[in-house]
């Protein structure tokens, strides 16, 4: 086949053409900091690399439940160990006010703090974080203790969902918490109230077994909920490895070594240079030819 001078030239165009389309690409990269700056520089890595852009943001997702539901948790837990304290007040009351020594008037005055500790607790038991009541199971928009101490949430657990079927309780049951209108804690809390104002000590002993069943389930109820903060804890702590691990792989494949793209810049910009000067030349032997 004759190779013709619009050959040369031609092939000399496309040349210096994908030479020039070399450097702006990786120009692009030395100035970003990235392999891939848009599809057509690598279309299986920029396939990639919105595959780990997914799966960080669901990470990110799962990461966010998770850390909503420990300040949840921890909020619950603080709150426990204060009605705990109060219910160990009570039971200090309770203790004194069965005492032969105290007067029936030492009864009464031990009764309004008794009832000032009830209505402290039935404060606690209403706690809310935002407009959500944390003791009232899944109907979180309904008081959990009425006026009148009885409960009103359900028995249903509030659960973190978590992919792979992954499902964590992360609330303590109020109706378990609280006990029945016999010996929970507020009908405990009343009896107590109505024998120290009869002045009735076998009564107020009788109470003394009831408290120590609360105290003990409530402690029992908060180490439930403490291994709970545990389970969520370590799975946040392995979201965030993944997160770590997930950008890491982003990066090799995302990011670009700049100083050997930089060398590899340089390189084309000299290669280019010298096909120029050697095209130039050839370019003019073909006119001498033309002209001859």
């Amino acid at each position: 086949m004759r190779i013709t001078n619009n050959m040369i030239s031609q092939n000399l165009l496309r040349n210096l053409e994908t030479s020039q389309e070399k450097i702006q690409q990786l120009q692009d990269q030395v100035s970003s900091g990235q392999k891939i700056n848009k599809p057509s520089d690598d279309p299986i890595g920029i396939s990639n690399v919105m595959r780990l852009n997914n799966s960080i943001s669901s990470v990110a997702q799962y990461s966010s439940s998770a850390g909503a539901a420990l300040d949840t948790m921890n909020a619950t837990d603080s709150t426990l160990g204060d009605i705990t304290s109060m219910l160990q007040s009570v039971k200090d009351l309770a203790v004194q006010g069965a005492d032969g020594t105290q007067t029936a008037d030492d009864r009464t005055t031990i009764a309004a703090q008794v009832d000032q500790l009830a209505a402290q607790l039935k404060i606690s038991a209403n706690t809310q974080i935002g407009s959500k009541y944390i003791f009232s199971g899944t109907a979180t928009d309904t008081e959990t203790i009425a006026a009148d101490g009885t409960f009103q949430g359900n028995n249903q657990d509030v659960n973190l969902t978590m992919g792979n079927n992954v499902s964590i309780p992360i609330s303590v049951n109020g109706q378990t918490l609280f006990g029945d209108s016999t010996t929970g804690v507020f009908a405990t809390l009343n009896n107590l109230s109505t024998a120290l104002k009869a002045n009735d000590t076998t009564a107020i002993e009788a109470t003394l077994n009831d408290l120590d069943t609360n105290i003990n389930n409530v402690i029992n109820q908060r180490a439930e909920l403490g291994g709970s903060v545990n389970r969520v804890t370590a799975l946040q702590s392995q979201l965030d490895s993944t997160t770590a691990n997930l950008k890491q792989s982003l990066s090799d494949v995302q990011s670009s070594d700049i100083a050997q793209t930089y060398t590899d810049f340089t390189a084309q910009q000299t290669t280019y240079k010298a096909a120029l000067s050697v095209g130039s030349q050839i370019l003019q032997l073909s006119l001498v030819d033309y002209m001859k």
